[in-house]
């Protein structure tokens, strides 16, 4: 496998068929020891600037580390030159209030998915396609959205995060968002699998917890299946569903499974929030545990892992993998989804 990383961007050598890619990703998994492959499992925080290797498989830029836009992408260019496999560098860039980018004159009026929603999905592919090249204009490759919840009311609605209370519409303006996003080589990750719906709890601060019909279960996950390929992953959202035990939806092995099922990595939210950190009592170590014995490929935290305060987290996970070797295929499993996107970006090619 050859990687070349040059100014910021992915310079391909070649155009690779499908099997030769599958075939390189194969090899690249068979040169990894655990410990890299369970660090490509973290897209984590931002590590403190250095010249030591960098074991994650993406760093998330949060709003503050984008405040001063000038700073990215030399900042950017050090981190890939830390690590051996080309990184995801992620941002959440929904617009409107969620908008990491909205010091950049580009985007700072770039507007909220409410209104987007209201609007033509013309509208809506233009500010993927501007959305997209400002990202990558300044070394970003994966943004954190859309959000793909249907609500007319709740928590998502009332800060105009939503599309719209349809899947239908939600899925016809958030998939020319997407489409507009990937036309410039941005990722898209759809979230909150498998719908936040119109819950009216923030999950970030408590467990909120909520019936749903069958029916209404099919209703939420049709807005991501209308994107459909145009996602290279879902973020799982953080509300448990009575149905499928009322944990958080990336503690539940067969919510993930149904991300999965679907063709999509499967992403967890900031494992690093206090909600999550109370129901797994025995501390984030345990948090981090369980979502990854859940199936969940992507292990999000803003945590920097380099830091001193951080969690263990890769130590954790070593110590699962070595008590039960029956894990190892599981790892190489998401390891294999997390290359597959890479390579659909175009960070990889044999």
């Amino acid at each position: 496998m050859r990687i070349i990383w040059a100014a910021g961007l992915l310079a391909l050598t070649s155009s690779p068929s499908i099997a030769e890619i599958d075939s390189g990703i194969e090899q690249m998994i068979a040169d990894m020891t655990l410990e890299q492959k369970l660090g490509q499992m973290f897209l984590a925080g931002v590590p403190a600037d250095g010249d030591t290797p960098l074991n994650v498989g993406g760093v998330i830029f949060l709003g503050g580390q984008l405040r001063d836009i000038s700073t990215v992408p030399t900042r950017v260019d050090a981190l890939q030159a830390r690590s051996a496999v080309p990184l995801i560098i992620a941002a959440d860039v929904e617009g409107g209030y969620v908008n990491r980018l909205k010091s950049h004159p580009d985007l700072m009026e770039m507007p909220s998915a409410t209104v987007l929603g209201a609007g033509s999905s013309e509208d809506a592919y233009a500010w993927g396609v501007r959305a997209g090249a400002t990202m990558r204009s300044i070394g970003l490759n994966c943004n954190l959205a859309p959000v793909l919840d249907v609500a007319g009311t709740g928590h998502l609605a009332s800060s105009e995060r939503v599309y719209g209370d349809s899947p239908a519409r939600v899925s016809e303006i958030a998939g020319a968002f997407v489409e507009g996003l990937n036309s410039t080589g941005v990722a898209a990750i759809g979230k909150h699998f498998p719908g936040y719906g119109e819950v009216a709890g923030d999950s970030d601060h408590s467990l909120v917890v909520t019936d749903r019909e069958a029916e209404d279960f099919e209703s939420q996950i049709e807005a991501f299946t209308g994107v459909g390929d145009g996602l290279s992953g879902v973020m799982m959202t953080n509300v448990g569903f009575t149905t499928y035990g009322g944990i958080p939806a990336p503690f539940s092995p067969e919510l993930v499974a149904m991300a999965h099922n679907n063709g999509w990595l499967a992403m967890t939210d900031d494992l690093a929030i206090p909600a999550l950190q109370e129901i797994a009592s025995d501390g984030p170590e345990a948090v981090v545990a369980r979502a990854f014995l859940a199936g969940n490929d992507l292990l999000l935290t803003t945590w920097p892992l380099d830091a001193a305060t951080a969690p263990d987290y890769i130590g954790t996970l070593l110590a699962l993998v070595s008590e039960d070797p029956t894990l190892h295929s599981r790892v190489d499993e998401s390891v294999r989804r997390i290359l597959e996107v890479k390579a659909r970006m175009g960070l990889i090619s044999p």
